[in-house]
């Protein structure tokens, strides 16, 4: 979550930097000044917008690769305390006290504010305020702020008309919430020195525009060299509020005098506007491009990616073993990759070539490269000789990035695989036995855990004529420890009583998805993890090919359960309960399960409420 955020705010401060980049070479002379007022600001807003543009290309496909043939299984454990000391936290912490810094000083200024106008002389006028400062404040300049025009003793006995009307076209203009609005965003990314010069350009566009209605009010007809002459007198050097406009500031006194010389630009200029928008547009989706770098797309349609695509992946035997001494050709035998002890490797191809894998003891799988993913993983099962080339089942990333194949064979043991029977193979026991099995031996991973890991591993594997479990592989795995978890209690299962076709066991290929979920609202360290997690099951009792209600199972068999408000006595078994009659099934644990049911919910309890006849 804080490396997208980080990812985010450095996207906006390059948006905020090139859009100023902008401004600074093609608009800064511009005498169009409400139109350059206008571009500061619509920059500083439109800029949390652009980092959010996709590139329409870049639409990562939807990763709907696989077919589940049985119900999904949760493996819920208490989430670990978190470290205090976490680099995440150490961000926050210096984040939090540049705000905390930043917001005072804002408060600051305001309680500078309420100082002038508590001891200053208030006169209300037509839609604003004339506050004279006090006789101890002369060396405080004229400024203004929001409706308040605030008016030094010597302005008001020298200088009142002028600069009257130049804090008037303030106030008239509401120039005032553009420098709040600075300092609001300066208080939120008080890191980043662009908005320091955001806000004095925009203060200085404020002067400009500010002059130039002063200048307009005046009623001789060499107004602006008087106003010109005026300013150059003007040299009081007074300090300026930085929540205010401040009459006088003597770094701007130049370009002040420059800007009321300068000849009205033509309208056509007005055309340099336009052209900035479509840049901006173009480079933001350029940017967004960036995020997939595509070529043109293949003879079938399909687009490609610039330069090698990069192949890894792992070679088993058809008992899933790894196998050593593999060789991986391309179709012109000029790259090539040999299987280490463990069965892995890899190279980097062009998008479109065509891998020859092989080996003396085992038949070849033929492998197209696609040039849609810059990163394919392969975890192939070679097939033995004489058989067929396995399957391969495709497994996008959410970013669209990276795919897995998984190779899957057609044939087992020289006999077909199946993967539509007429008689689903079953676990011995039942498909309730099966979540007792799994509730018995699955086991949060201590690693998962610690990293606040969570998610689903997608296994399949295959149900032999005999009811062995072989084959397994992971279609979609979880890391951290899960995806060998998931593993290792698939291969401890007993045999299963096979499928069958046409009145004969057959091979099937099984598909199951075990989900690994933290409860937070149990606190449970993380070594203590492995011996305390639950089972849930989401999806059917009869099977896969039926609808049915949720059943959530906890622990190892000790929670008490309920059937329509009646407490079942002790060790009941539920498969008493027959699942076409269950209507609905609630779940309760620790505080709740006792302040329901005593000290007989210590264990949890399952909550069964049966449909009505």
């Amino acid at each position: 979550m804080i490396m997208e955020l980080l990812i985010y705010v450095a996207k906006l401060s390059a948006y905020w930097i090139a859009l100023y980049i902008l401004y600074a070479l093609f608009l800064r002379h511009h005498t169009f000044l409400r139109w350059n007022r206008t571009y500061l600001l619509g920059s500083l807003v439109l800029s949390f917008a652009l980092p959010l543009v996709q590139y329409p290309e870049s639409a990562p496909p939807m990763p709907v690769v696989y077919q589940v043939s049985a119900v999904s299984f949760s493996v819920v454990t208490a989430a670990p305390s978190p470290s205090l000391l976490t680099w995440e936290n150490l961000v926050w912490l210096v984040y939090g006290i540049g705000v905390v810094v930043m917001s005072v000083r804002l408060v600051q200024h305001f309680r500078h504010l309420n100082s002038f106008l508590q001891e200053g002389e208030c006169i209300p006028m037509d839609h604003y305020t004339l506050v004279l400062l006090g006789d101890n404040q002369t060396r405080t300049g004229s400024f203004s702020f929001m409706k308040w025009i605030f008016i030094s003793p010597a302005d008001y006995a020298h200088n009142f008309d002028t600069i009257l009307s130049h804090e008037l076209a303030h106030v008239r203009q509401r120039h005032s919430w553009d420098i709040l609005f600075l300092e609001i965003l300066q208080v939120v990314f008080w890191f980043n020195p662009i908005l320091i010069i955001y806000k004095k350009t925009i203060q200085q566009v404020h002067e400009y525009l500010a002059d130039r209605q002063a200048v307009q009010e005046q009623t001789q007809t060499d107004n602006r060299d008087r106003y010109a002459e005026f300013l150059v007198s003007y040299a009081l050097g007074a300090p300026a509020s930085m929540l205010t406009n401040q009459f006088f500031n003597s770094k701007l006194l130049k370009p002040r005098i420059a800007m009321l010389y300068k000849n009205k630009n033509s309208k056509w200029s007005l055309g340099k506007y336009a052209a900035v928008a479509l840049l901006v547009g173009f480079a933001s989706l350029m940017v967004a491009s960036c995020e997939r770098e595509v070529m043109p797309t293949s003879a079938n349609g399909e687009a490609m990616v610039k330069g090698d695509i990069n192949i890894t992946g792992i070679v088993n035997t058809p008992d899933h073993k790894p196998l050593r001494g593999a060789v991986i050709t391309d179709s012109k035998g000029k790259k090539g990759a040999i299987t280490d002890e463990a069965g892995r490797f890899s190279l980097k191809v062009p998008a479109g070539s065509a891998l020859t894998l092989s080996h003396p003891d085992y038949g070849q799988i033929i492998m197209g490269i696609s040039g849609k993913y810059k990163n394919t993983d392969y975890d192939l099962t070679m097939p033995s000789k004489g058989d067929k080339p396995s399957n391969m089942v495709s497994t996008p990333s959410a970013d669209g990035q990276s795919v897995k194949i998984t190779g899957q064979t057609s044939t087992f043991g020289g006999s077909p695989i199946f993967t539509v029977v007429e008689k689903a193979p079953e676990f011995p026991g039942g498909i309730q036995a099966m979540y007792k099995f799994l509730g018995e031996n699955i086991k949060y991973p201590e690693a998962a855990a610690k990293a606040n890991v969570q998610g689903k591993v997608f296994l399949t594997f295959i149900v032999t004529s005999e009811g062995e479990i072989k084959d397994i592989q992971i279609m979609k795995g979880l890391g951290f420890g899960a995806d060998q978890e998931s593993v290792r209690v698939m291969s401890k299962m007993p045999r299963w009583e096979p499928g069958m076709q046409s009145g004969r066991p057959v091979n099937v290929r099984y598909n199951l998805p075990i989900a690994f979920q933290l409860d937070n609202t149990k606190e449970i360290k993380a070594n203590e993890s492995a011996k305390k997690v639950g089972l849930v099951e989401q999806g059917t009792l009869n099977g896969p090919s039926t609808e049915g209600p949720t059943m959530i199972y906890t622990g190892v068999g000790q929670a008490r359960v309920v059937i329509d408000g009646v407490m079942q006595k002790e060790g009941y078994d539920i498969k008493e309960v027959g699942p076409d009659n269950v209507q609905k099934v609630n779940v309760l644990k620790g505080e709740s399960a006792t302040k329901a049911y005593g000290e007989k919910g210590a264990n949890g309890v399952i909550e069964i409420y049966m449909k009505k006849k």
